[in-house]
């Protein structure tokens, strides 16, 4: 599990560094947001977590093979046996 939460808090803290740039605030310090290494469990890290579990079943299995497992969009359709289009909209969604 511990290394499904360390690439979660990396595309959180992409997102979080992205929103404040479009929002012009420049980037943010890994070290501003909290520390997932420091052996305690962020608290936004349950969060994330009861999240996903709470999504559809489709959109959890295409989260996971592109973003978790690394997988092109072509390969997640493939593994998922849906047109490529299907898996860009699951993650879209």
């Amino acid at each position: 599990d511990r290394w499904l939460f360390s690439i979660l808090h990396s595309i959180w803290l992409n997102e979080v560094r992205a929103q404040h740039r479009r929002q012009g605030q420049g980037c943010m310090a890994a070290e501003e947001l909290g520390d997932a290494d420091n052996g305690e469990q962020p608290v936004w890290l349950n969060e994330v977590m009861r999240r996903v579990s709470r999504l559809p079943a489709a959109q959890r299995n295409a989260l996971f093979l592109v973003y978790v497992e690394g997988l092109s969009y072509r390969e997640a359709a493939k593994v998922l046996a849906v047109p490529i289009g299907t898996v860009m909209s699951r993650l879209a969604a």
